[in-house]
């Protein structure tokens, strides 16, 4: 056996410990909003939020790992930003582009011959995007660290997601600084340190991950092996710290990666998931699941009807508004985790019909205006996945032709940084 490899087999037997440790943990449900076991109101609507899945303290910190290779230029396969299969790059970013002089030779020929909203950086940019829409940040702590042959932390753990939300938007042009080899390795080392400065501040009491995207394998440290190698054993170090990866191998290039991705998340008892088509990566980050909750149902069991503008976040927790009828209204919430065990809670509310005091019409207008806006977001995000299925059938059925090397192939690249 290699050493490295030996190494990698005697730290995964270590790392292994603390999530064997997590995976008995008891599956349940916990109602937090209405937080007492029975309850007064005077309006017909009613929030119910709460967590599902593996209690795991107060809340994650996370890292969402981008990969900003040279190969994320690549056409994502979709009309992500609906201009028609005819768009074009914005002509305002191509200007912007051309005067940097950090430009490296051949990115704004390709971005010339393509639309950059539809390719593979797009749809990672997207997707982290959405998926921050989907974590509350009172549970959860964000960070987002890029990397290509080096790994750089964007914003550290703990940034408010608007801040996040910028930093995704930068990204989407300043990523030609980037755009050369790829190093696993560098990307884990980098989020571990967000996630775990030291080890007298590991927070015991939060869950730790990386959410980690790449649409090819690695390719650096160069020589044979090394960068697989180095890619595990920094998988494994991380789990050590109890740190989660959570791995999305993305086109075509991805699948050849993803044995490597599944091995890294595996160490760390995290998963590892094949996404064929980049755009989709949208809609996997959105329904990323790290509670392995497989359904939650929020019920009136008095009038038998489903609570309205349920929504399920990463880390299991749930909120959904409820409608209620005169009188005792017994509400119940069920949960099934993904190896079939099942959990329940429940509530009784009152609808008593008493006058409403003017900050409880206040209260209660605010919420009537949050169930319309959380059912126009799903209606939105429906809309947006039907028309992508859509688009995915139509790829399905046109013939696939050989793709011709292209001519912007930047000359200047060195063998020490080859594409990812």
């Amino acid at each position: 056996m290699r050493p490295a490899l030996f190494a990698i087999s005697c730290v995964a037997a270590l790392a292994a410990a603390p999530h064997a440790a997590l995976a008995e943990g008891r599956f349940g449900v916990e109602i937090e909003a209405p937080a007492a076991a029975e309850s007064d109101v005077g309006f017909k609507l009613v929030e119910v939020s709460g967590h599902a899945g593996t209690l795991r303290g107060r809340g994650i910190d996370l890292v969402i790992a981008l990969d900003l290779s040279d190969s994320v230029l690549r056409d994502s396969g979709v009309d992500l930003d609906g201009d028609g299969p005819e768009g074009t790059t914005d002509p305002e970013l191509l200007q912007w582009l051309e005067r940097q002089p950090d430009l490296r030779v051949g990115t704004l020929r390709q971005l010339e011959k393509r639309d950059y909203d539809d390719t593979v950086l797009a749809s990672e940019l997207a997707a982290a995007d959405a998926l921050l829409e989907r974590l509350d940040p009172r549970r959860f702590r964000v960070g987002l660290v890029t990397f290509s042959n080096r790994a750089t932390l964007v914003a550290p753990v703990g940034t408010p997601v608007q801040q996040l939300r910028e930093s995704l938007r930068e990204l989407g042009r300043s990523f030609h600084r980037e755009l050369r080899g790829t190093n696993f390795a560098k990307a884990i080392e980098r989020a571990h340190l967000a996630l775990v400065p030291d080890v007298a501040s590991a927070p015991v009491d939060r869950g730790l991950v990386v959410v980690f995207l790449s649409d090819g394998a690695p390719t650096l440290p160069v020589h044979e092996g090394r960068a697989r190698d180095h890619a595990l054993e920094a998988a494994a170090v991380a789990g050590l710290s109890g740190i989660e990866i959570h791995a999305f191998a993305i086109g075509r290039d991805g699948a050849e990666a993803l044995p490597l991705l599944e091995e890294m998340a595996q160490l760390t008892g995290g998963r590892a998931d094949y996404v064929e088509r980049p755009a989709e990566t949208i809609d996997r980050l959105r329904r990323l699941d790290l509670a392995r909750v497989a359904s939650v149902s929020i019920r009136n069991e008095t009038t038998r009807s489903a609570a309205r503008a349920q929504r399920t976040f990463p880390d299991g927790s749930f909120d959904g508004i409820v409608e209620l009828q005169a009188g005792p209204n017994r509400i119940r919430v069920e949960a099934r985790s993904e190896e079939g065990k099942q959990a329940s809670a429940s509530r009784t509310v009152t609808l008593t019909g008493a006058e409403l005091s003017q900050d409880e019409a206040a209260r209660a207008r605010a919420l009537l205006d949050e169930m319309r806006r959380r059912s126009e977001e799903m209606r939105l995000w429906a809309e947006m996945e039907q028309r992508r299925r859509v688009q995915k059938r139509e790829l399905d059925l046109t013939p696939v032709r050989p793709t011709p090397p292209e001519a912007g192939a930047d000359p200047e690249r060195s063998p020490e940084t080859p594409g990812g």
